[in-house]
């Protein structure tokens, strides 16, 4: 699937753009099934350390937040939608369905074929090719689950957690294994955010000033479909007011033109994740089209 030129108008306008049925219901079937078979251990070779589950005796160990204009919340520099208080209890009681316990799942797609086969696929990499130019690679994949009740993720940019790239401009495309509503946590954007530049947690709190804050677009979309956001768009997520899960797969793409500038230390937390295929970043990425280049990822 290519975009057309007012899909990348809009796409570079506002920071994101939703693709609606980007996969059939046979493939979102499919890779629910393997979803299932990673996180009930169904395979072997799956570390434990890439599934991060809910833990009721521990869902109350935050410092209290405080209201940060409107509809929002603040807690320290963490700016979050408001509601998530009101399912304190809720949060407590350990779910029947060991799939809702689960929060995220890393780098699946270097674990199962099937989401390898996805990460690879023209129907996405198409529209990355669109965007940040034929030369791709694969920097990490995470499904991130919101079990029931669970709780709002905190504005961020996607740039800040990835510094070591010598470029502000990646691309992430979440593709939904549930429908995201309004309801159950779906991703809220700041349109034309990502004009901001990079913004440091210190800062931004003051960055999301009442005014900027009343710009912030909810973005459900059903299961099946897909948005695709730069990785300096400030966006978040609310809180899952419902007993069902929302599960969202996220895959973080980078053009292979960008340098590592990773410092020892952040070099061997990249070396943990096991997002790596070589031994070492530079020329370590996974190459997904197009061709490597020395000195880079």
């Amino acid at each position: 699937m290519r975009l057309s030129e007012a899909q990348r108008s809009l796409f570079f306008r506002d920071g994101y753009i939703v693709i609606k049925n980007l996969i059939s219901c046979d493939e979102l079937e499919t890779l629910r099934e393997h979803y299932a078979n990673l996180v009930l251990g169904r395979v072997p070779d799956f570390p434990e350390q890439h599934v991060s589950r809910h833990k009721p005796q521990q869902a109350q160990q935050l410092e209290a937040s405080a209201p940060h204009g409107k509809r929002h919340n603040r807690r320290d520099t963490q700016v979050f939608p408001k509601g998530e208080d009101d399912y304190n209890a809720q949060r407590k009681i350990q779910v029947k369905d060991p799939i809702d316990a689960i929060n995220k799942v890393n780098v699946p797609s270097r674990y199962d074929p099937v989401f390898d086969t996805f990460v690879r696929s023209p129907k996405i990499v198409d529209i990355v090719a669109d965007l940040i130019g034929p030369n791709i690679k694969l920097y990490y994949d995470q499904v991130f689950a919101k079990p029931p009740y669970a709780r709002a993720n905190r504005y961020h940019q996607d740039s800040v957690f990835w510094s070591f790239f010598a470029s502000n401009f990646q691309i992430t495309c979440q593709l939904l294994l549930d429908d995201s509503t309004v309801e159950n946590g779906c991703v809220r954007f700041i349109p034309g955010s990502h004009n901001f530049g990079l913004v440091n947690w210190d800062h931004l709190p003051y960055m999301l000033t009442e005014d900027v804050l009343a710009q912030e677009v909810p973005v459900p979309v059903a299961a099946g479909d897909a948005t695709f956001h730069h990785s300096l768009a400030l966006h978040c997520s609310g809180p899952n007011t419902t007993s069902h899960r929302r599960r969202g797969w996220s895959i973080h793409y980078v053009s292979a033109e960008t340098r590592y500038i990773g410092t020892p230390k952040e070099t061997e937390h990249i070396k943990q994740l096991g997002c790596l295929v070589g031994p070492e970043p530079v020329n370590g990425w996974p190459l997904i089209r197009g061709s490597e280049f020395p000195g880079c990822v």
